[in-house]
């Protein structure tokens, strides 16, 4: 199972930053790489939206479970 992996950052604070994690909710078990990377923005762009004060400083897509390496 694949996950995005995403380091987040305050946009009045860019010292302070923290680990995001977000999992695939459909059928999470047959997501491709490929997908992941394309759906991955889709679903990071819905989380800015909601999260207006934080900015997405890098992400990426790995398997779940691991610890973060970003």
């Amino acid at each position: 199972m694949l996950e995005i992996a995403a380091a987040v950052c305050l946009i009045a604070t860019p010292a302070k930053c923290q680990d995001l994690k977000l999992t695939f909710e459909a059928d999470a078990a047959s997501v491709t790489p490929q997908q992941c990377m394309s759906y991955g923005q889709i679903e990071l762009a819905k989380w800015a939206v909601d999260h207006p004060t934080w900015r997405i400083a890098k992400w990426s897509c790995r398997e779940a479970g691991q610890v973060a390496n970003l």
